[in-house]
């Protein structure tokens, strides 16, 4: 089975539930994000709202920050090597950018393996 995310960039279905995942993720840290259903906006949509969220938090609540990481599954070291190539501040950026992407795959590794592709 095909997991390329390219494929499924524009399925409705995993556009949803992924911006399901991030909702989820982000309001156990009390965090809101919305989402207007428009799948051709959906990337930059959730990506402009989880920016300024990691921003806050990196800079106010460093330990709800690290556990959010973690509960996306973001690896300390992935998220290092982020700041290091990044160091001109606009990490968060790419960061949001990182954690779409994987709430993303997240989406899709749940449908590979419950045989819904």
């Amino acid at each position: 089975m095909d997991l390329s995310p390219e494929k499924y960039r524009r399925d409705l279905e995993i556009i949803r539930e992924t911006a399901a995942q991030v909702i989820r993720d982000f309001s156990m840290h009390k965090a809101e994000i919305t989402f207007s259903g428009n799948e051709y906006s959906a990337y930059d949509e959730l990506v402009s709202q989880v920016e300024p969220i990691l921003s806050l938090m990196y800079k106010t609540n460093r330990s709800g920050f690290q556990a959010l990481l973690y509960q996306i599954d973001i690896s300390e070291g992935a998220f290092r090597k982020l700041v290091q190539a990044h160091s001109g501040g606009d990490f968060t950026t790419k960061l949001a950018q990182m954690v779409v992407q994987r709430e993303f795959q997240k989406v899709l590794t749940r449908k590979f393996f419950s045989k819904n592709l």
